[in-house]
Order: C-alpha cells, then structure tokens, then sequence
C-alpha cells in the first residue's frame, strides 16, 4: 500500500498544535500504521477518564501493557511508566492509578542522573504530574523468543552533516552493549535514507549479526521471518525519512525517529517502542556555481594583493605562480608606488586591473578581506578568488566577519554582478598543473612539488598543511591538482568533486575532512557516486575529528549507536568511497590506487607469491579482514608452466606447486619472474601480491656497488622483469618488498615503473583487499 503522508502530515499537526516537537507512542502506531506497517493494537486513555469494556473491546491478550504518556518522558521503562496488568477494566484502572502516582517522584531521582542532560532536569514533581497526558493501554504481543535477534532497533536520526540517516541492528535495553561488542560492519547497518537504492537493501543487511538469525533456519527450525519483510519494512521507513528530509520541501522533518523494539509475530515486525521528534528546520543544500571554477583551475590571468617588495607571503606566492610557467604579462599585482615586481604589471587598487582576471589571490590579514572583495565585487574584477588569510571562523569573534563575506557573495549573485567563487579563507593555496601555477606559499627550496610525466591525482584537503605534508612525503606523484580548501567559506569539497567529474584525467581523488558544513556530507556522497559510476576512478578518503557526540538523556538509542564518524565512513564507503583510517594508510592507498587506474578489477580470486615461508603464510593470513579475497585455484596449464620454471633449480621437488607458492629463496630472477608471469596468465586468477624477498643471493636485487657484481640495472634483475610485466597485463597485482634501507633502490625501480611497492606482505594484502572490494562493489 503507498504511504499515506496526508495522514501523517495531520498527526504532526496536532503535535504541533499541542505544543510540542515530539510524537506520543500511540501517534508513532498511527504514522507507522500509515505508512503500511503493522502495529499493536491500543487503545489511548486520557488522565482522569475511567477505562471501560468498551475501551478493552478488541485488546484480546489475557495481560496488557500500559505505558505513560507525557512529553517529558521519552524512556519509561526506566522511570516505572510501564506495568502489566490482566485484561479487566478493574486491574487496567488500578494500573494506571499506581502509575500516576509513582511517576513522577521515579522520574526526578532518574533524572539527576544525567545533571543537566535533557528537558526534564531541574523540573518539579508537580510540573512531571501536569505533564502527564494520560496512559496508553497496548495489547501484550505475544512475539517469538530465539535469543539474540529477538528484538531490533531501527532508527533514524537527522545527521547535520548527511541528512536522514536510517540504520538497525540488535535492539532492547542492551543495544549499546551489543553494538559495541559485535564486529564493526555486522552490528548495526547505517545508511543515507535519502541516498538508499532499493537494490541496495539486501547488501546493506545480510553482512548483520542477526541476519541471518531472523531470515534462516536455525537448530532446525524454519526462518522466524521472510527476509523480503526484513528488507521491505527497512525501505519503507528509508522512504518515509527521506519524504521528512531537511533538504525537501514537506513542511515537517524527522530529526529522530526511533522503533526499539521491533519483534517478530507471526512472520511480521511489530514495533513494541516508537519514539519520534520533529521540527521544521529545513536546510538549502543549493549548489554554488560550480562552473567558476574552471577559470579558478584553468585562469588565463591572475592578479595578487599583498605582495611586497622584499619576499613575505604574498611575494612567495607571485614566485611559484610564475615558477610554474604562468605568463608574466598576464600576471598583475595590485599594489600602488610601482610600475612591476617580477617582471609583472603593478597597479595601484583593484578598480585599475586592466581586465577581470579569472584567478584573483588574496593575502592580505584577514580584516582587510571584506574590503577587497566588496571593491572586485563592485567593479567586476574577479571570476574566482583565493582567499589566503586565517583569523575568520575559526578564531573566537571572528564569525561575523566570515558571514558578511557570505551574505557579500550571495548578495552578489542574486544581483547577477561578477561575483567569483571563493577557495578558503585559511587555506594554503592551489597547486593546478593543467593551470600552469602554484599559489601556496611554502617556498621552493621548503617544498618541491614533483614532475612526472604521468599524473592522475588530485589532493583536496581542508588542511592545506596535511596536503604538503603528503606531497613532499610522496615524491613520485605529481598531483594534477592540489587543493587546499580551509574554511570552505564558499566553495566545498563536494563541489570540487562535482566539477572534476568531468576531467577524465582525475582518476584518483585524495579527500582530507576534518568536518563538514551542513549537508555537505550528502552532497559529497551523491557527487561521490556519480564520479565513481567510471570504473577505472577511485575516491580515497581520511575523515579526522572523530570525537562521538555527547548524549542527552531523553535521546534514543540511535544516536549512540551510530555516532558521527560511524555515519560518515559507513555513508561515503556506501557511495563506493574508500574510507581509510590512519594517515599511512592514506599514503600507501595513494600509492596504490594511483598506480593501478589502468588496471581492471574482474574478481576476488588472488595469487600470492614469494620466495620465503613466512611471507606466504602472512599472506594467507591476510586473505579476510573485514574484505575478502580468495586463494585462487590454479589451472593445469599454470601448473605445467610453474613446475617448468622451478624445475631446472631443482625446486619442484622441494616444495608443492600451491597457491600461496612458495619458490624458495633458490629461484633466480629468471625463475621467480617466469613463475610470476605464469600466475596472472591464468584464467582462474584476478589479481596477485608478489613479495621477492631480496637478501637471497639469487636474485639481483641492489644496485651496482663494490663487492658484488648484480646490479638492478641488469635488464634480466626482478625488478625490471616486473616492471615489464606490469606494463603488459591489465589484470592488478602489487608487489611487497620487507627490507631495509639497501633495498630502497629496488623498490624506488620499482615505483617508477609505475608498480605499487609496499615495504610488508600484511600492508600489502590489506591494500589489495580493499582496492578489490571497493572496484567490485561498483560492477556489481
């Protein structure tokens, strides 16, 4: 049946009417009930009215539930608001007797609990009895116990940052406990209800704990619920959060909504426990222009204020601009008392620039901000601005000043003037190779961004010092871009990521967060899944500021199960990002995901290979965590070709021709790479680890130095031969090389070859692991 939303929009309404933010139990049954979900049968019985026969006519249960009703009271179990009663209007009215009586001293002693924590601390007991609406009189459902599972939580929370988020996982007084002793992944599903694709239900739930528990069977008895319900019940309610989105344009919006329990009868979830608060704080998520900034990535003409004749920030940044290639005579300065610096036109204010360039960067102190973009805003001058300055937002008292740059450039827009779109404040600069400049202000001989022929990455960092910080660390990457956002005043992550949509050549995008303006966690979702629907692109990112929120103690359980970072990894890896969680990890992902772009991801099904034991036992330890991979099976024709290169050494006799295959530390370059090649040639094998351990003496693996005669120069040394092998297959491997300093030479050969090289066999799997997880998830 379709979701009848006049129905619920009236029960909001009456809420509101009421006074209050939050919906009574027995409103919950009857939004849900709209909704086409089952629910107990009640009856709602106001404070001074007498129950009847009348009112128990179609309760059939030999016992009842009643249940207080008052906005203030929100957990009433805790507070002795819940009691069983038989089913006679006599018992009923002495239940809801005791009820009123003993409420209202149990709900003070648990409030002081929580100090200040929530609406009811500090009340009286005579403000908790004036509260009390009345008692809700409830069916008892008799519902079927099988242990864990029995009883499930599902919420939705409006996320400030992601919108309505949806999630469940094993509910009852217990679920925080369970949740956090349940492996991550399988305790609790989290999604973007505004995001969730119908398709997407099923594998959004099967990884959970009590999947299988509720759609199985289990100790022989047939499954307690037909995994269709499962997935309808949890789409239905996506649905109805993402009808009350903060970003739509119905008049009311769920800020939490929360069934816990639901329980199974009869083959159908019934909710037990509904909670839900509601506002009308609606949020525009527009879209800035983003098609500003391809004259902020591409200008054709730059303009910089604050530069000085001696070299401070500003005279920094006009060097690197032109270190990079920019044309001198299309680089202005803003500066009076001078005809150039640096070979560049200067003039004294922004009113005499002699053309409206595309790329104006500003770094004078932040006081002087508002001055200038009032002045390029008046006389159409700018197309985009970076604005370099810090002290606005971030620094106590400086908030006003940020929201008159914003209220500047809305103002301007909604006047259709040349207003730019603005990168920053206290942002570092923008490195763009394909715009032939460099606007951060580290010095050349402080920072060298590096030059390769290749390049497919592009940094987009909130923190521009994070992003040098992996730029001088990861010297065989040239970004295409390197963008430091700051404050994100104006232009966001996701805009950026919108806009390099379109620059086929961006495969790989490095996301630092360290927070999100409002809805911008959604929006960088919904940008992430339209970049990665091209399967040779991935979208890496390291979210930082993972503090949970603090808790209320009328809240519900949602919020503490599924906390701010838990959302934001669990929403963007939804999306198809990779969401990594310690800055090694970024780098090493960096390095490997920019390596493979070319490569296509076909199956899980790994070949591993070495030439020491221990590694290929570490290797095999490493086929699941989290992800999965699967020893493949060799064919007989790889078999024939294995026992073929090892045979001359004599190696085939030693050990077994096996995945993991072990060739001993006696296989020669030529051996160990003729194993290697015959290993990705078969059908049967999808991606591959390679890890020569490189102190055998049977392999060249230094480079040229006195007292030995290998060189890794040789053309037939194991580096080159994988290198060449590299280039020739399409399938993905990577390759570990665990030793020390003197190996470096090996490994760097390596990586400028274009070959993904880590320095351990387990870093090495937990990459491939995810990079194969992350690419199948999009071709499915």
């Amino acid at each position: 049946m379709p979701t009848a939303f006049k129905t619920i929009d009236r029960i909001f309404a009456k809420a509101e009417n009421d006074g209050r933010l939050s919906l009574f139990e027995h409103e919950v049954y009857a939004m849900l009930a709209a909704a086409g979900l089952a629910t107990p049968k009640f009856r709602f019985i106001p404070k001074g009215r007498r129950v009847t026969k009348t009112d128990l006519a179609g309760l059939a249960s030999a016992e009842l539930v009643l249940k207080v009703t008052a906005p203030l009271i929100q957990h009433k179990t805790d507070i002795g608001g819940v009691i069983f009663v038989r089913n006679s209007p006599a018992a009923v009215n002495a239940g809801i007797k005791a009820i009123l009586a003993a409420v209202p001293d149990c709900y003070l002693s648990w409030t002081k609990k929580f100090e200040k924590a929530g609406p009811g601390a500090g009340v009286s007991a005579e403000t908790v009895r004036g509260d009390i609406r009345g008692v809700l009189v409830c069916e008892n459902v008799d519902y079927e116990k099988f242990g864990f599972g029995t009883e499930l939580l599902v919420g939705v929370r409006n996320s400030r940052e992601f919108g309505p988020v949806i999630s469940l996982g094993p509910g009852g007084v217990e679920v925080e406990y369970l949740t956090e002793r349940i492996k991550d992944g399988q305790a609790v599903s989290i999604s973007s209800a505004a995001l969730l694709q119908a398709r997407d239900v099923p594998a959004h739930l099967r990884p959970l704990a009590v999947h299988d528990k509720l759609v199985k069977p289990f100790r022989g008895q047939p499954p307690v619920l037909d995994a269709r319900e499962l997935y309808r019940i949890y789409l239905r309610l996506a649905r109805l959060a993402a009808h009350y989105s903060p970003f739509g344009r119905n008049r009311y919006v769920w800020e939490e909504m929360e069934v816990n329990p639901f329980v199974v009868r009869r083959g159908t979830l019934i909710p037990l426990d509904g909670l839900c608060r509601f506002s009308r704080k609606h949020v525009i998520v527009a879209d800035r222009p983003v098609r500003g900034i391809g004259p902020l990535l591409h200008p054709k003409s730059v303009a910089v204020i604050g530069v000085s004749e001696k070299l401070n920030l500003g005279h920094i940044i006009l060097n690197n601009v032109l270190r990079q290639g920019f044309p001198r005579d299309k680089v202005y300065v803003v500066k009076p008392g001078l005809r150039e610096i640096e070979g560049c036109l200067c003039v004294p204010d922004v009113a005499s620039l002699p053309e409206p360039v595309d790329l104006f960067v500003l770094t004078l102190g932040a006081d002087l901000v508002f001055d200038i973009m009032s002045q390029l805003i008046a006389h159409g001058k700018a197309r985009s601005v970076i604005i370099i300055a810090g002290g606005m937002g971030e620094k106590q008292g400086t908030q006003r000043l940020e929201e008159k740059i914003v209220s500047l450039i809305a103002d301007g827009r909604a006047r259709g003037k040349l207003t730019p779109v603005v990168n920053g404040g206290n942002c570092l600069g923008i490195f763009s190779k394909p715009g032939h400049y460099d606007t951060t202000f580290i010095p050349e001989h402080k920072l060298r961004f590096p030059k390769t022929e290749r390049s497919n990455l592009a940094y987009i960092s909130q923190s521009g010092a994070f992003m040098v910080c992996r730029v001088s660390k990861l010297q065989r990457l040239e970004p295409l871009y390197g963008i430091s956002l700051g404050n994100q005043l104006d232009l966001r992550i996701s805009d950026y990521v919108n806009y390099l949509n379109d620059e086929s050549e961006v495969k790989i995008f490095a996301v630092y967060a360290e927070g999100f303006k409002t809805g911008d966690g959604y929006l960088l979702a919904r940008a992430a899944r339209d970049v990665l629907k091209s399967p040779d692109r991935h979208i890496l990112v390291y979210k930082s500021g993972r503090s949970p929120e603090g808790r209320v103690a009328t809240a519900g359980h949602t919020a503490s199960v599924a906390g701010d970072y838990r959302i934001c990894r669990a929403i963007l890896e939804d999306a198809g990002c990779i969401v990594v969680e310690s800055i090694f990890e970024f780098e090493n992902f960096i390095k490997g995901l920019t390596s493979l772009s070319d490569k296509k991801v076909r199956g899980r099904r790994v070949g591993l290979m070495s030439n020491a034991g221990f590694e290929s036992v570490v290797m095999a330890d490493g086929l699941s965590n989290g992800d999965a991979l699967s020893l493949a099976a060799f064919g007989e024709e790889t078999k024939r070709r294995l026992a073929a290169a090892l045979a001359p050494l004599g190696i085939d006799k030693l050990q077994d021709i096996k995945n993991p295959l072990d060739v001993t530390p006696q296989a020669d370059d030529a051996a160990f790479c003729a194993c290697a090649e015959a290993i990705l040639a078969d059908p049967g094998v999808d991606c591959a680890v390679i890890s020569p351990v490189p102190m055998t003496p049977a392999m060249q693996t230094l480079a040229p130095g006195p007292g030995y005669s290998e060189s890794i120069n040789d053309p037939k040394s194991t580096s080159l031969r994988l290198a060449e092998l590299f280039r020739a297959t399409d399938k993905p491997f990577v390759v570990s090389i665990d030793a020390g300093s003197p190996y470096d030479a090996m490994a760097g050969q390596l990586e400028d070859a274009g070959v993904p090289v880590f320095r351990r066999a387990d870093d090495a799997m937990a990459f491939l692991r995810r990079y194969v997880a992350a690419s199948l998830k999009r071709i499915s």
